[in-house]
Formats: C-alpha cells, sequence, structure tokens
C-alpha cells in the first residue's frame, strides 16, 4: 500500500450523454460507482466526490460535495484533495468500469514526491481523470476556479507533470474504456455478459 496516494471517485457528474446517473448503471453484479470502490480497496483513504451528498444516501465511505455546482472535475479534483489526508490523491471516474486494483497500484506506486502531477496517457493522449494529483496544486486549481476555467488538461502548463503511459504499467486500452452514451453501455453489456 502507498501511504503517500489516497484514492478518489469522481461521481454525481452530468452524465448528459447517457440521460441518467452513470454512478447507478450496472455491469455484472455491481454497479459502476461500487466496480470503481472495489478496483480502490487497496488505498488506505477512499474518498468519493459528488455533486449533491443528498442524493448518495446509499454510500458509507467519506464523500465530498461540490462548492461550485456544474464545474466538472476540476471542481470534485479540488475537493478531493483538500479532503485527502496524505499528499497525493489518485482521482479514477466511475465511468471506467474495467478499471483493476493492480494496475491502480501500479499507477499509484509513480508518485515519487517531486511531481504535482503524475498523469497517465494512452496512444499520447492525456487520461486526466485515472491520474495523480497532490496537494500543492490546490492554489493552482483555486486560481482556475477562480478565473472560471474548467478544462483541468490547463493545469499540467502551471504544474510539474510526470507523464505515465499506460503500456509502462502494463494496462490495456479497454482498462481506460470510459462509457459516455447508452449505446456505448448497451455494446459493453453484451460483451461483459
Amino acid at each position: 500500500m502507498n501511504e503517500l496516494v489516497s484514492a478518489g471517485i469522481l461521481a454525481g457528474g452530468k452524465s448528459s450523454r447517457m440521460g441518467t446517473d452513470k454512478e447507478h448503471l450496472m455491469l455484472g453484479e455491481k454497479t459502476f460507482l461500487e466496480r470503481a470502490a472495489a478496483a480502490c480497496r487497496d488505498f488506505s483513504y477512499l474518498c468519493i466526490a459528488v455533486d449533491d451528498i443528498r442524493r448518495f444516501p446509499e454510500i458509507s465511505c467519506p464523500m465530498v460535495e461540490d462548492e461550485i455546482k456544474g464545474f466538472g472535475p476540476v471542481e470534485g479534483i479540488y475537493q478531493l484533495l483538500k479532503a485527502s489526508p496524505v499528499p497525493y490523491v489518485l482521482v479514477i471516474a466511475t465511468d471506467m468500469p474495467f478499471l483493476d486494483r493492480a494496475f491502480l497500484n501500479r499507477l499509484a506506486g509513480c508518485a515519487a514526491g517531486k511531481e504535482d502531477c503524475v498523469i497517465l496517457t494512452m496512444d499520447g493522449k492525456v487520461q486526466p481523470l485515472c491520474s495523480i494529483y497532490k496537494k500543492s496544486v490546490i492554489p493552482l486549481l483555486e486560481q482556475m476556479r477562480k478565473e472560471g476555467e474548467h478544462k483541468i488538461r490547463l493545469l499540467y502548463s502551471r504544474a510539474a507533470v510526470r507523464y505515465v503511459d499506460v503500456k509502462e504499467l502494463g494496462g490495456q486500452e479497454i482498462q481506460l474504456k470510459n462509457i459516455n452514451t447508452r449505446e456505448e453501455y448497451d455494446e459493453t453489456v453484451k460483451r461483459f455478459l
């Protein structure tokens, strides 16, 4: 267990393309949120970022709520970092149901203490919602919130970033597949079952 890194799950977003809350979608016997939490079970602290805590009465682990509603991942990551008892938070999104414990543990092992962010990449594209952020970026995120800047990628030009390719960690493309639409979900369910 990496003692420098806690886990944070982004849940309760708009899910506008899906038309329903993604965290409650079922895949096999578990919801997307339950699958995400299971993938994070090796971390000593897990927190879930939601838009409105009242919508999640079934969640028993710590939660943080967006102060700025509708601001997206910048807000969720900011709240998760403020709540974390350790310097780093490995942030994942609930719509990536194929992430697994071993892969997330290898990613957490990349946080060495010098970088502000460890950003996962795949085929040269950043994967900001399966990456690691350090408390040192809280002031940068506060500035982004003040400026109304929603794009988390803009943080990377202001912070010390280490990029790690999914293949370096023995990961596969399926692990980073996110499900955004009803069609993608239906296809995933067919392939999974």
